[in-house]
């Protein structure tokens, strides 16, 4: 019987500390989930352009790459970065615009896609990087060319 007035007479002194707690504790956990829903942004420097692109560094992100996006500026794009450096085949499934797909291997382009067109959800093409890559950037189609890029070209982020 004394314990429970202690402990009664702790909870009324001492209530709000634990109401606090768990607002902190709900606020943090909304902040996280909120913050690891969306891409991070990374500028990328290739040839003679900047591009803002989103980050696909999750399996599920690469996955869904740029597909079903509505659109793309001329200077934003996708970099995918890999924790194994391997050969990749990129499709253009459920894609709305068409694309300039770039392979890179230690922030050198090895090889190159211009002009890819939008396919449905069972692509038919396929677009192999045909050499191991650690990197790829995908990018609004023609700006390959716009930018002066090619085989050998360096790409920063």
């Amino acid at each position: 019987m004394v314990l429970n007035r202690k402990l009664l007479k702790y909870w009324h002194q001492y209530w709000h500390l634990s109401l606090l707690l768990l607002i902190t504790f709900v606020i943090a956990a909304l902040y996280l989930s909120f913050n690891l829903s969306f891409s991070r942004s990374v500028s990328v420097q290739a040839g003679s352009c900047n591009f803002i692109t989103d980050l696909a560094d999750t399996t599920n992100k690469q996955y869904q790459g740029l597909s079903d996006r509505k659109q793309l500026a001329a200077y934003e794009g996708m970099l995918f970065i890999f924790n194994e450096v391997k050969d990749k085949t990129f499709v253009m499934r459920n894609m709305n615009f068409p694309l300039d797909i770039i392979f890179i291997r230690d922030h050198k382009i090895i090889n190159l896609y211009h002009n890819l067109k939008p396919e449905g959800s069972e692509p038919e093409f396929t677009y192999h990087s045909g050499a191991p890559v650690d990197a790829v950037l995908e990018i609004t189609a023609g700006q390959s060319r716009h930018c002066h890029l090619g085989v050998g070209t360096e790409v920063s982020w």
